[in-house]
């Protein structure tokens, strides 16, 4: 195995074996970041590589879903509070009478 090495199914990402802290470990660099994790017993690094990636695109993604849940609740909520509580701004009524709501 070559020192860095590409794992094929893992487009964007360069990996590398490291010794640090007493450990091998591997090292992923790709799309601006650099992530590093501990090889375990019995396991190969181009495991350890595909381990390491998957961890990380599972976090981002719960993340995107998260900030997109919050963007739901902001554009949806019936009684006009973001999710953190605070009452948004009013649009002005046609009418040209204000518009109160008080949460209960």
């Amino acid at each position: 195995m070559s020192n860095p090495f590409h794992v094929r199914w893992l487009n964007g990402w360069s990996f590398q074996t490291v010794l640090m802290e007493g450990a091998v470990q591997v090292e992923a660099r790709g799309f601006g970041i650099c992530l590093r994790t501990p090889v375990r017993a019995g396991e190969s690094p181009t495991a350890a590589a595909d381990r390491l990636v998957l961890a990380e695109d599972r976090r981002r993604r719960a993340l995107h879903a998260a900030w997109l849940r919050g963007e739901r609740l902001k554009a949806n909520s019936p009684d006009g509070l973001t999710p953190e509580g605070s009452s948004q701004e009013q649009a002005p009524s046609p009418t040209g009478r204000s518009l109160i709501r008080v949460a209960a």
